[in-house]
């Protein structure tokens, strides 16, 4: 017969392993000394990284459709400068029903690329936003830094609750498979962190896996 502590480690064992596929603002900075930097909780509001987050709020839960109509004529406007200028197309996967966060990212990978097709110089960027898996216990995402597995890394990940915050955690790369456009996909573990970390994360990604599934229902209703 299962004990008290074999269902509390059943129930964080399942915490840990639940896995979101998401949009997130992300960065990963490798920490040459080799400390595992102290994982923490820092609101938007007292961040120094405002370019991302200062006044943030959160957002009631509707599509506006026409929001949805005038990004995809912003995409479309985004093609034809593609076309303009003989630039190779952006490979997106062609969603006949795209969400505004896959439409928000496809435009920003655009911008991107003109930017670079231009040789635009930008200020340096160390947050993007790209496609995550996540979990309580780890990440996978793409680094434009190159990384090797064992490295130690810092993570910080703007995640949106009741209350945006950054979630600062350390880690060690899993894997890390070079790209042929640069930089590689890691997988990162997180290091052992407190309660109030693993609750963020979980809590974040409970509440994401909900808000998806209402905006398939949505799509496809």
């Amino acid at each position: 017969m299962p004990t008290d502590n074999s269902t509390d480690t059943s129930d964080q064992n399942r915490r840990e392993n639940f896995r979101i596929d998401d949009l997130l603002a992300t960065s990963v900075q490798k920490i040459e000394n080799g400390v595992m930097p102290v994982a923490r909780i820092i609101p938007v509001a007292l961040s120094d990284s405002g370019r991302l987050g200062a006044g943030l709020k959160a957002l009631p839960h509707e599509i506006d459709p026409s929001f949805a109509l005038m990004l995809l004529e912003a995409s479309a406007k985004l093609d034809l400068l593609f076309e303009f200028y003989k630039m190779p197309r952006y490979n997106e996967a062609k969603d006949p029903k795209p969400t505004l966060t896959q439409l928000l990212f496809q435009i920003n990978t655009k911008l991107d690329s003109l930017l670079d097709f231009h040789l635009v110089a930008r200020r340096q960027e160390t947050t993007r936003v790209g496609e995550v898996s996540l979990s309580a216990s780890g990440i996978k995402l793409i680094s434009h830094e190159t990384l090797a597995a064992g490295d130690i890394v810092e993570v910080h990940m703007l995640l949106y609750t009741d209350q945006p915050c950054w979630v600062v955690v350390g880690g060690s790369i899993a894997r890390a498979n070079p790209l042929p456009e640069g930089g590689c996909q890691v997988a990162i573990q997180f290091a052992t962190t407190n309660a109030a970390i693993e609750d963020a994360i979980a809590t974040y990604a409970l509440r994401k896996q909900k808000e998806q599934l209402i905006n398939q229902r949505w799509l496809e209703s």
